[in-house]
């Protein structure tokens, strides 16, 4: 009988212990946010007025596990903690650039440049199949003809510099393709350069991205690689040296690609009286997206530390939604996020 008693008492400290576990586990956040007063600083409710450049101190009572601070400043604004994706609103940027500069002989009509949203992408395995497809797709001139180079000049300086809106193109692949195709040898075939080529996008929220053209996949297309060009017979071509029909050359082979510096990409000029050369440039289909980076809090407080005040200081006018967030958080469980805003105008 005692034995049983014994046991009883035992299932029941054991479920009061238990009990008493849980209710641990499960112990909400409780948590407030305030700001001391001084010179330069003022507090009216939820709102707080304070001078740029002056420093603003909380002080945080209760004892979360966790604070993370959101300062309300670009990039650090808790309504855009989910956010992964922005709208054409918020593009502030999306253009490609590029400069061009034609060395030697007559550069008109011998260069086309063009964009499409559609092209389906080089296999890179079957010449034959790519070199129809980029021959007859129905490709979208990037630069009309007439605001191409007009005019052979000695160096860079000379260069035309483009610069492309492509915001219509958002959530979009783009592919971008040059042709050089020589029309005449009475003369030297112009030799082309593409100086700076790259895509910038950028944000309202200060993210930005900048993809230089070694990011675009670029390819040749050598359309007349069975031809046996007596000023292309020292061409070692890359990425394989017998790849001669999507290869490129890092050296100056005469209506060939060269793609060893991606800032200054550059097809080679052929000589008077040389063969006629002909070779596309295509890149990959590239995604012109609107994909960003969620905002971001500081971590004010782990489950290690006891933190009574935090400070931040504000160096431009403006007024910002400042969001502290609480929660309690162990193995098991993780309490339910307190979070606490303020409304703080800094002044000049």
């Amino acid at each position: 009988m005692k034995t049983y008693q014994s046991f009883v008492l035992l299932l029941a400290a054991l479920g009061a212990f238990g009990t008493s576990c849980e209710n641990e586990l499960k112990q909400e956040t409780t948590f407030d946010v305030a700001v001391k007063q001084g010179e330069n600083v003022s507090v009216e409710g939820t709102t707080v007025t304070v001078q740029k450049g002056v420093p603003l101190t909380f002080t945080l009572d209760g004892d979360p596990d966790f604070i993370t601070f959101f300062s309300g400043e670009t990039g650090h604004e808790y309504v855009h903690k989910n956010r992964t994706e922005m709208t054409a609103a918020d593009v502030v940027k999306c253009n490609l650039s590029l400069s061009i500069w034609a060395q030697y002989g007559d550069p008109k009509n011998i260069l086309s440049v063009y964009i499409s949203d559609s092209f389906p992408g080089l296999a890179k395995n079957n010449f034959e199949a790519d070199s129809v497809l980029v021959e007859q797709f129905a490709w979208t001139e990037l630069i009309p003809q007439d605001q191409l180079p007009q005019k052979a000049v000695a160096n860079a300086q000379g260069a035309t510099s483009y610069d492309f809106d492509l915001k219509s193109y958002l959530g979009k692949k783009i592919t971008l393709a040059i042709r050089y195709k020589g029309i005449s040898n009475t003369g030297p075939q112009s030799k082309f350069y593409f100086v700076k080529m790259q895509m910038e996008k950028a944000f309202n929220n200060g993210q930005s991205e900048i993809k230089p053209a070694n990011g675009f996949g670029l390819t040749p297309v050598n359309m007349d690689n069975k031809k046996k060009f007596a000023d292309q017979s020292k061409a070692v071509y890359r990425p394989q040296a017998d790849n001669k029909e999507y290869g490129y050359v890092t050296g100056g082979i005469a209506g060939l690609w060269n793609l060893n510096d991606p800032t200054n990409i550059f097809i080679q000029s052929s000589a008077k009286g040389a063969d006629l050369k002909y070779s596309w440039l295509v890149s990959d289909p590239i995604a012109i997206d609107n994909l960003c980076n969620p905002d971001t809090g500081v971590p004010v407080k782990n489950v290690t530390q006891s933190v009574r005040e935090y400070t931040h200081t504000y160096n431009e006018a403006g007024t910002y939604t400042v969001t502290f967030v609480g929660s309690n958080a162990n193995f098991e469980h993780r309490g339910e996020q307190v979070v606490r805003e303020l409304t703080v105008k800094v002044t000049e």
